[in-house]
């Protein structure tokens, strides 16, 4: 079968390299969460099954998988240079013995690198094998201990994805028609089982949500919630590559909109004092203007009813508040640093967030200042 793993987003597709990991290597790999993450998505310790048949055997020791995710591969060479720059990047991190990752803990004797861009297969030409002769290169460099790795490209996870149906199937967003048919045949052989109530209630947003999409994300919650009591953990919209699609729990009524993963950004490592932030803004808009929309699916749990409230955060009000905001806006916090834009004498409109520990720009925005599009409320059998 074959997949459309941009669909995903960064933060679906960690997820499911993750689980990836835990079915090829066994139930002992060690996830990490959207928190910080040291350049792992996964590791493992001891012995492992993995790779098998090898000439070297199995894997032993201490290995880490990290997961790149190309938000627009364009299926040429430009993707194979992405992905030779990302794992260049990687590896002088490791390398780098002042670097958080180097003095925090063991260097891996083993690492996967996992990405959804396709690497073509042309011998000696071809990107699999100049991922691999740069990475040899990269290990003598850096003086690296690392005794095997392996790349997961779009191939070798599609073809990982054919024989675990158990995982393909937990992302809506990898559906192919196969997998539609026997859901179908599955939801009319037990029709009865699809007891949680879910009711769609619009909000003021407007142009987003059709009949259609609210049909279409009701049925999947009904479906989730008829089996599970706790909330849907992939993506529920199939979106648009140009979409940022985040999932967030909500603590209480007033928790402001949370991205944790707006954007990776490797060259914080080196920003020290808040002097340094100097000229992120343009790079943080850069890389709003990529998106058309920025969504999040806001979850709250009380007792017996869980709600999903879909939000949007307008991209044109970030970039604005952006421009608008005068120079020294960042100060030390203690995850980096913490930009703070407000509107006038109205108060915080958003918040800026440079986490150094995980190499990562996140974002808070007002809850007043999300559009709201619509809530699903789903009542638990």
């Amino acid at each position: 079968m074959d997949y459309d793993l941009t669909r995903l987003g960064p933060r679906d597709f960690e997820h499911l390299t993750q689980a990836l990991a835990v079915k090829i290597l066994g139930t002992g790999v060690s996830v990490f969460g959207d928190g910080r993450d040291g350049g792992r998505e996964a590791t493992f310790r001891g012995r492992t099954s993995f790779p098998a048949p090898d000439p070297d055997g199995p894997w032993s020791g201490y290995g880490v998988l990290q997961a790149k995710f190309r938000i627009r591969p364009i299926g040429t060479s430009a993707d194979t240079k992405w992905f030779l720059k990302e794992v260049a990047r990687e590896l002088a991190t490791w390398g780098d013995p002042n670097s958080s990752r180097a003095k925090g803990g063991p260097l891996p004797d083993y690492m996967i690198l996992a990405t959804n861009v396709v690497l073509s297969s042309v011998a000696g030409s071809g990107g699999i094998d100049r991922v691999e002769k740069s990475i040899k290169e990269l290990v003598t460099k850096h003086r690296l201990p690392l005794k095997g790795w392996k790349v997961w490209h779009f191939d070798q996870i599609r073809t990982f994805l054919d024989l675990s149906p158990e995982i393909r199937q937990t992302y809506d967003a990898l559906i192919t028609p196969a997998d539609v048919l026997a859901d179908l045949r599955r939801r009319a052989e037990a029709r009865e089982t699809l007891k949680a109530n879910v009711r769609f209630s619009p909000g003021p947003g407007r142009g987003l949500v059709t009949g259609n999409f609210s049909r279409r994300i009701a049925n999947r919650l009904c479906v989730h919630h008829s089996l599970h009591s706790t909330p849907f953990g992939a993506s529920l919209i199939d979106g648009n590559s140009d979409w940022l699609v985040k999932m967030q729990r909500a603590r209480s009524a007033t928790m402001p909109l949370v991205i944790s993963k707006l954007m990776e950004a490797p060259w914080l490592r080196d920003f020290i004092t808040a002097d340094d932030c100097v000229g992120v803004e343009g790079r943080v808009v850069s890389k709003i203007s990529d998106f058309q929309r920025i969504l999040v699916f806001r979850i709250t749990e009380a007792s017996t009813v869980i709600t999903y409230r879909l939000y949007e955060i307008s991209t044109d009000l970030l970039i604005d508040g952006i421009r608008a905001a005068n120079g020294g806006i960042f100060k030390k916090a203690g995850y980096g640093f913490c930009g703070d834009f407000s509107r006038g004498n109205s108060g915080r409109l958003f918040d800026l967030r440079l986490d150094r520990s995980v190499e990562k720009i996140g974002l808070q925005l007002a809850l007043e200042c999300g559009i709201d599009h619509g809530t699903w409320t789903v009542e638990l059998p």
